[in-house]
């Protein structure tokens, strides 16, 4: 029976417990928001890095989520559950937000300012919506010869779904310059700009599974749904041959590497 699920639905599922909690947990370790701060969840997608918000059992005075994608908007509505907290969602580019000036003590952003078109208008706004001393965290995909399952993804897509797939997967890893982030940051008026290399061990117990769900329609739409079985399933039996020693059989254990970003208005 095929699936009832959103676009949107099938991404939280699918990259939500393998890349974005863990991912969130880091932005929030780094970022330290505390009770009582105005919080920004910049292109919050499905509305991962504010559910660890509050499943870290941090009571922020307010929690804002923007983002591009209505329909991401809706599934991070229905699915953060935040009984006595202000939260709003706004569907809004990040070049043109629509908050006051200076709202903000803490903003995080994982895995999408490499998909801003307009980065300094984007990191303008950011600054202009922090208070004095907001502080910022960012986690931006690093090339993809440090990401070995990214990796494998993009071959495999190149042979079964072609260009177009297979750039989608290497467009995460679009801006992975660590001096290129910092000028960007820097010129866009924030203080104490640190950018660092973190690796992430993550996991999932079912590597085939994850092949289905990520490639299945993550980054290819419909074409890989509509190759025959036996072509879908050399896929996901090639994208495993792919990870190399991060593919034990069964599981995938593997290193995802990012820049994460710090800085303070």
């Amino acid at each position: 029976m095929a699936s009832t699920a959103t676009f949107a639905e099938s991404y939280d599922d699918t990259l939500g417990p393998v890349i974005f909690r863990p991912w969130a947990r880091e932005l929030i370790a780094r970022a330290k928001p505390k009770d009582g701060e105005h919080i920004l969840d910049l292109a919050c997608g499905t509305g991962i890095v504010s559910r660890e918000i509050i499943a870290a059992g941090i009571r922020p005075a307010s929690l804002t989520g923007i983002d591009i994608s209505p329909d991401m908007l809706a599934v991070a509505r229905s699915r953060t559950y935040a009984p006595g907290i202000d939260t709003e969602w706004h569907v809004a580019d990040a070049g043109n937000l629509p908050v006051a000036d200076g709202r903000f003590n803490v903003a995080l952003c994982q895995q999408a300012f490499q998909f801003f078109p307009d980065k300094p208008a984007a990191l303008a706004e950011l600054h202009r919506v922090l208070a004095p001393g907001g502080r910022v965290a960012f986690c931006i995909q690093r090339e993809i010869e440090v990401n070995p399952m990214l990796n494998a993804q993009a071959v495999t897509l190149e042979k079964f779904a072609g260009p177009g797939a297979a750039s989608a997967v290497r467009a995460i890893c679009g801006l992975s310059d660590r001096e290129t982030i910092r000028d960007l940051f820097t010129s866009g008026g924030f203080q104490g700009v640190a950018v660092e290399s973190v690796s992430l061990t993550l996991h999932h117990p079912d590597a085939r599974a994850y092949a289905k769900g990520a490639m299945g329609g993550m980054h290819t739409g419909d074409k890989m749904a509509g190759l025959p079985a036996e072509k879908r399933k050399a896929a996901y039996d090639m994208f495993c041959a792919e990870l190399g020693d991060c593919f034990d059989g069964i599981a995938m254990t593997f290193p995802h590497v990012s820049h994460v970003v710090t800085a303070h208005k």
